[in-house]
């Protein structure tokens, strides 16, 4: 291994793994990272103290995510949401598909 060729042969090859892993070690710690920033508590908090029994699952067509957009001011015109017929995920209203489906909603 004393020849110049092999050491920088070995150097490459460090370098190269370095190069593949290192991206996939930030990417799994971002991820935790995020696991670790969710709110869950806070929304199930909320959840229990409207009157909402057990965790939620946390949902685009959530009546829970629904009713505090709602609360925090998501629907500040006072106009209601459209529960779509065949699936029954609230919309905002004046869509023209339902978020959930994707079925027409009826106007």
């Amino acid at each position: 291994m004393n020849d110049p060729g092999s050491s920088a042969l070995v150097g490459r090859l460090l370098v190269a793994v370095f190069v593949m892993i290192a991206p996939t070690l930030c990417f799994l710690g971002l991820v935790r990272g995020l696991e670790r920033l969710r709110d869950d508590d806070l929304v199930n908090e909320w959840a229990r103290t409207r009157g909402y029994d057990g965790d939620c699952e946390i949902t685009a067509s959530d009546d829970v995510l629904s009713a505090l957009a709602t609360e925090l001011g998501a629907e500040a015109d006072g106009s209601s949401t459209v529960r779509c017929g065949a699936c029954g995920t609230r919309n905002r209203p004046g869509v023209s598909y339902c978020h959930g489906c994707q079925q027409r909603l009826s106007s």
